[in-house]
């Protein structure tokens, strides 16, 4: 199979031919991935099912004898045969054709117990010969990092939904957990959709290309979604109801008879009256169970034809891979021709005593075969959950393993259950009697444990009024499936041990009945492991419960890590398109935790998708994505220091812009000004006013940075802010300035001053930035004389990818006063800060409707001044309506929280990455904060554990830090909070990218592939 450049459907085809060197694996473990490579099966027997019969019988055509014409042998001949075949019936059957006839019995009793009791559907009604079933669809649902209370009120809203069917009538219920491969596909022509990508560059990694890497990389992973089915089942009709229908169908025989006929019209007119009323009582009866489950905790609908479809083939493939593009939407209700041929897309082989059953089937062309093992759910211990265990049903989730869960729940009124226990309480009284008054025998405490155990039943059950007492009896069976007998069973023995101590699983005889239980419509296979438990105790399962984050369109970050793997994609700009949100995402982690890998990451794919970047990487390493093939010519880097830097490229005069008057805001058909009496003027004001501003803020910046450049000493001094304030007042905020000009102004004020202690501060300040203004650093802060300096060139609209580096900037100690740095090192708060506004302007003097990224690296240097804060202010608050992604990096929370509490931003940020921040407790505080988590609910002990996996010595032979180098990071996006792995093993089609990005922790980040 071949791409064609035109074929724009054959680039969501992860199937496809192509260079990236990954085997395409499917929905299929990478164990499996062999079996894509074994030769195309040879047709076998076809399935009775599938056998095509002539349209006429073909009868061959005997020879024409003399005595074939003659009438009187031709009936002496019938007489004859008719003679010999009542000599034969009287004689009885030969020993052939009674062998002949047990074989057929055998082989019909066979048929039999493997056919389904499933008859058809209708809508989401599956029906068989005795009952029917209504199907509703649970999406998957969150769980992780929410407080205690709120997961204990996940757990009791299931509950209530299982007393509320309870209460409805509902006895019988039939749950089935599936899981759908992650749709790679869909994502690929969303993202396609979402993107306005650049143009390919002969020789480079096109964008055809890059989408089915992607898919491949996500694939391997064997990531699936969740979704529970609910399927309750109906009443079934009245016996006065079926004996009319029974009556008026063999009446109608007799309708034209003078007296039966009356008799026949009357019994069918009852007949029809009892079905109306059963009808309606039945709509009834759906319309309160759809109310009942569309309500809190559950929020499930009627599952679409599209959902039972797939409802029913993954039920008959389980241990074969199916994605959920598989299902007919459109195909109609089932009949019964439809679920004859269900019964052959798998073919099922048990071999007795070896406890597993063998799958066989084609899918998509390729024969798989696989081991599939039922679990049954035992005895249970007291589950402390949600405090100290995830829900039982997703204790096996963390395993990666695709696990799928049939239950078989009755529900019991409460005078069924008072009966019950009551008839077990006198069961246990006469074993007591037996023991004491017959045999004067001491009894088992274990009696008087059950008789309390089922006194407090008794109790809980008459005094509860809220329905959460309401008893269950289940089964519960999990489908744990290997590509081997053996990668099974060991799959099995992991799973034990996950639920060990407090949950046997049972391994139960008849696992071929026990894997047909599974499909909608089949009885039990057995009455063993009966499990009675109240609803809440059932709801603490929570099997819907997974990692839930991101959404299906966006940029790659990794995988969540908390539950289930699965890929975490990010819009980056849904919070401005959609929520109206900010666009300030904070990344805080300690340095070598992967934040400019990670950045770095981000930028590429977003440029790759048509967004401008920006990028101040003040240490260099991100500049090497200017270097990569498919950003040639669009991308350009500039040295805001050393040898390479203009001199004023950093002149604050120069950085700050003046507004556009074209901008549509000050246009007058604008909304702002529908209610003025003049919108000409209006929007003229509007403008003037902003041309005010930016001058006012060209005087508060240069301000700043001169700040910046001072001593402790110099900055203490009484008269120091209004010598400041007032050379820069006397220059103006016009653009045609420069920081020289408020220098030649603080030394003629102190020179003209009358008052003596202006001018000698105004001396020493100025001898002072005198001095540092000589520094090699700070040439792109002074422009030469005459000038007021080149800048970095103003907006064009073919360079998509900006990077603004600074080499040769010497970043303070930690740890070390101010009063001790160098010259050098002082430049480095004024040069960050500036570059920082420049980086800002590029951005926001691009137009408004294009999508945007910006990433600042070192925010605390920005953060330490007042200036500072207020850029970071500017840029939470602005980047919805310039729709910018600013990507914010630094080492502790305090930068975004504020140094003395004040200044926090939390309330703006709508996502949030927070990495290892080295266990300190303050940090950890912080980090709560920024994700808006509460203190005290044990997700401490997650950020002190974040970083690479295993532990990192110097002693080789105890190292396992090698185990797990991927990045783990806490991640908020809106009111989900997950653990992600910045894993990127498998996107082998990026390597390219991160040999550009291949610093030590790229390294790290890559587990050592970069």
């Amino acid at each position: 199979m071949t791409t064609y450049d035109n074929d724009i459907a054959s680039l969501f085809d992860p199937q496809l031919e192509d260079p990236v060197p990954v085997i395409p694996p499917g929905a299929l473990p990478p164990s499996w991935a062999a079996g894509r490579q074994s030769p195309a099966p040879q047709p076998g027997p076809r399935a009775w099912s599938e056998v095509e019969l002539p349209s006429h019988p073909i009868t061959e055509v005997p020879e024409v004898d003399a005595c074939a014409s003659d009438p009187t042998a031709l009936a002496g001949e019938t007489r004859m045969r008719e003679r010999q075949r009542k000599t034969s019936q009287r004689r009885g059957k030969s020993r052939a054709d009674r062998e002949k006839a047990a074989a057929k019995k055998r082989a019909d009793r066979a048929r039999k117990s493997v056919r389904l009791q499933l008859t058809g559907t209708s809508g989401h009604i599956t029906r068989t010969t005795r009952t029917s079933t209504a199907w509703f669809v649970q999406k998957q649902g969150p769980w992780n990092f929410r407080t205690t209370g709120k997961q204990r009120r996940f757990v009791r809203d299931e509950a209530m939904v299982l007393t509320n069917l309870q209460q409805a009538g509902v006895q019988r219920l039939h749950r089935r957990l599936v899981r759908t491969p992650f749709p790679v596909e869909q994502w690929a022509r969303d993202h396609d959709q979402w993107a306005a990508p650049i143009d390919d560059v002969p020789g480079a990694l096109s964008w055809a290309e890059y989408l089915r890497g992607q898919q491949h990389a996500m694939l391997w992973s064997n990531a699936t979604i969740k979704g529970r089915y609910w399927g309750i089942e109906l009443p079934q009709r009245s016996v006065l109801g079926i004996g009319l229908d029974y009556l008026a169908h063999t009446l109608a025989y007799v309708a034209n008879w003078p007296l039966l006929g009356a008799l026949s019209s009357l019994i069918t007119g009852w007949a029809d009256d009892a079905f109306a009323r059963e009808e309606k009582a039945f709509a009834e009866h759906l319309a309160e169970l759809e109310r009942i489950m569309a309500g809190r905790g559950v929020n499930a609908a009627p599952a679409a034809p599209a959902a039972i479809d797939y409802l029913l083939r993954r039920s008959a493939t389980i241990g074969l891979p199916l994605a959920a593009g598989g299902a007919v939407a459109g195909g109609g209700d089932w009949g019964e021709g439809d679920v004859a041929a269900l019964e052959d897309l798998t073919d099922l082989s048990l071999t007795p005593g070896d406890g597993y059953t063998t799958v066989s089937g084609v899918v998509e062309g390729r024969r798989y075969t696989g081991a599939v093992i039922i679990l049954t759910v035992g005895r249970m211990a007291p589950l402390p959950i949600p405090e100290r265990m995830l829900p039982w049903q997703v204790i096996g989730d963390p395993s990666g393993e695709p696990l799928e869960w049939s239950d078989r729940i009755e529900l019991h009124d409460k005078a069924k259950t008072i009966r019950t226990m009551r008839s077990l309480t006198g069961r246990i009284e006469h074993q007591f009697d037996h023991y004491t008054v017959e045999h004067d025998q001491v009894p088992p405490k274990e009696l008087a444990e059950q008789h309390a155990r089922v006194q407090d039943v008794i109790s809980d059950v008459e005094e509860d009024h809220s329905g959460l007492s309401t008893r269950t009896s289940g089964w519960y069976r999990v489908a744990v499936v290997g590509a081997t007998p053996n990668e099974a069973r060991k799959k099995v023995t992991g799973l034990r041990e996950m639920y060990k101590p407090h949950i046997a699983l049972e391994q139960e005889h008849g696992q071929f009945q026990l894997l047909r239980e599974f499909i909608p419509g089949q009885p039990l296979a057995n009455i063993a492991n009966k499990r009675h438990m109240d609803v809440e105790a059932v709801a603490a399962g929570m099997a819907t419960a997974g990692d839930r984050i991101g959404d299906r369109r966006g940029v790659v970050l990794g995988e969540t890590s908390s539950i289930a793997p699965r890929p975490v994609i990010w819009d980056l700009f849904a919070a401005h398109e959609i929520k109206h949100k900010s666009g300030l995402t904070p990344i805080v982690a300690v340095p070598g935790s992967g934040k400019t890998f990670l950045a770095g990451m981000i930028v590429y794919q977003a440029v790759r998708a048509g967004a401008y970047g920006v990028v101040l990487d003040p240490s260099g390493p991100l500049k090497e994505l200017a270097n990569l093939p498919e950003f040639r010519d669009i991308a350009r880097v500039y040295a805001l220091t050393g040898r390479d830097s203009r001199p004023g490229a950093l002149n604050p005069y120069r950085v700050i812009i003046d507004p556009r008057r074209d901008d549509p805001e000050y246009d007058t058909g604008h909304a702002d000004f529908a209610r003025a009496s003049d919108p000409i003027a209006a929007a003229q004001a509007k403008y003037d006013a902003d041309i005010r501003a930016a001058a006012a803020e060209r005087v508060e910046v240069a301000v700043s940075v001169l700040k910046m450049m001072l001593t402790e000493r110099h900055l203490h001094l009484e008269h120091t802010e209004s010598v400041l304030h007032l050379a820069a007042n006397r220059v103006g905020g016009d653009r045609d300035h420069n920081l020289g000009e408020v220098l030649a102004a603080i030394k003629a004020i102190g020179e003209t001053d009358p008052d003596q202690a202006v001018r000698t501060c105004a001396n020493g300040v100025y001898q002072q930035l005198e001095l540092m203004s000589r520094l090699a650093e700070a040439r792109v802060l002074f422009p030469e004389a005459g000038t007021v300096g080149s800048g970095v060139d103003d907006f064009d609209t073919d360079i998509r990818l900006t990077i603004l580096t600074m080499p040769g900037l010497q970043l303070p100690p930690e740890g070390v006063p101010s009063s001790q740095w160098t010259p050098q090192q002082r430049m480095t708060a004024p040069l960050m800060h500036m570059a920082a506004w420049l980086a800002n302007r590029l951005v926001y003097e691009k137009p408004r409707h294009v999508r945007k990224v910006l990433f600042l690296d070192e925010n605390k240097y920005l953060e330490s001044t007042g200036a500072g804060r207020t850029l970071n202010l500017r840029i939470a608050r602005d980047s919805r309506k310039f729709k910018v992604r600013a990507l914010v990096c630094s080492q502790l929370p305090d930068d975004f929280l504020g140094l003395d509490g004040t200044d926090d931003k939390t309330a703006l940020t709508y996502e949030v990455f927070v990495g290892d921040v080295g266990g300190d407790p303050h940090a950890i505080d912080g980090a709560l904060k920024l994700l808006k988590l509460p203190p005290g609910q044990g997700f401490e002990q997650f950020l002190a554990e974040l970083g690479s996996g295993g532990e990192d010595t110097l002693d080789e032979d105890t190292d396992t830090s090698y185990q797990d180098q991927a990045r783990r990071w806490m991640v908020r996006m809106a009111d989900d909070v997950e653990l992600v792995r910045s894993s990127w093993v498998h996107f082998v089609h990026l390597s390219h990218v991160f040999a550009a990005l291949n610093s030590s922790t790229s390294k790290n980040v890559l587990g050592g592939a970069a």
